[in-house]
């Protein structure tokens, strides 16, 4: 995976752990939608392994 695509996406988690949901899908979409059609396997993968990150927790 290209390091942007993954700054992107690790900053996309940063924001959703911080609350900003609306700024953390616009930029883990534009990380995606940059993304050449050979980093879709990597970028799948990355999401599997974070998906708890990306996801709300009780608190």
């Amino acid at each position: 995976m290209h390091p942007l695509t993954l700054f992107g996406l690790e900053l996309a988690v940063e924001l959703a752990r911080r609350g900003r949901l609306v700024e953390a899908v616009q930029i883990g979409v534009a990380a995606i939608d940059q993304a050449t059609r050979d980093e879709q396997p990597a970028i799948r993968r990355w999401l599997d392994d974070h998906a708890g990150a990306l996801t709300p927790r009780n608190r």
